[in-house]
């Protein structure tokens, strides 16, 4: 697709109605670094090595944001948990990702008191690799999360966001990009869905002992030229802005 094409596409998208905003009040943008740092957009944690670029990062953000509203509008009477993921990956091809693997696969949950947070950090390290997943900032947080404060301004953008009416989605990026003009940037996703009948709250808190629940998990990887990202920044940036105050945090490490 090409950039226009793909500038059309933005624009066409059906997008939930935002949030009312108080009047005379407006939210100050999250303000990227160039070191390596976590946001939670949405349902989704991303993780950003210092190689990728604030502006990079803002714009990677905003399609992840993009998709995750579009498939919210798209699926909003349906329970189905997949069609949500659909609707998904099929917003982020249309912007200009390349996206690979990203069917759902049920997991064994071993300690089914520990929580979803504790359950999860196998699968990431595994996605990962030992020597990512031993530097990850997304995994540290995870392993300490029992201590903090379940009404975190991040945790509550992560939970308002995953849920869904037969359950939970979410997803963990880690993002890197290539040195040079034209980098390529690519995303590690771990896309997670907890098919629990009902509408989950406190998700990453939650316990599988208590409900009949079942976590299905898929590893993808993602990629975009930088150039595309470039291309489509300005249109990005003006359908999400609405969104951003409700759903963007930086997470605290």
């Amino acid at each position: 697709m090409s950039a226009p094409a793909a500038r059309e596409f933005v624009l066409s998208l059906a997008l939930p109605e935002p949030a009312p905003q108080l009047e005379g009040v407006e939210a100050a943008p999250v303000t990227f670094s160039e070191e390596k740092e976590a946001v939670a957009v949405g349902t989704q944690v991303a993780e950003f090595s210092d190689q990728v670029t604030p502006a990079q990062r803002a714009s990677v953000a905003d399609c992840l944001l993009l998709a995750q509203l579009a498939a919210n509008k798209a699926t909003a009477q349906q329970p189905d948990l997949m069609a949500w993921y659909r609707k998904y990956v099929e917003v982020l091809q249309g912007v200009g990702w390349t996206v690979q693997s990203m069917s759902l696969e049920k997991k064994q949950v071993g300690d089914m008191d520990a929580g979803v947070h504790k359950a999860i950090i196998p699968v990431l390290a595994g996605m990962l690799g030992p020597a990512m997943a031993a530097a990850s900032m997304v995994i540290g947080v995870l392993k300490g999360l029992q201590e903090m404060d379940k009404d975190n301004p991040w945790i509550t953008v992560f939970d308002r966001a995953s849920q869904h009416a037969s359950g939970a989605k979410f997803q963990f990026g880690f993002v890197d990009a290539d040195a040079g003009a034209n980098p390529a940037i690519r995303i590690k996703l771990l896309a997670v869905a907890i098919d629990a009948k009902r509408t989950i709250t406190q998700v990453l808190f939650f316990k599988f002992s208590q409900h009949d629940a079942t976590l299905k998990t898929s590893e993808g990887q993602l990629s975009i030229m930088g150039s595309r990202l470039d291309s489509i920044r300005s249109v990005l940036a003006e359908r999400v802005q609405p969104f951003l105050a409700e759903n963007i945090s930086k997470l605290d490490i």
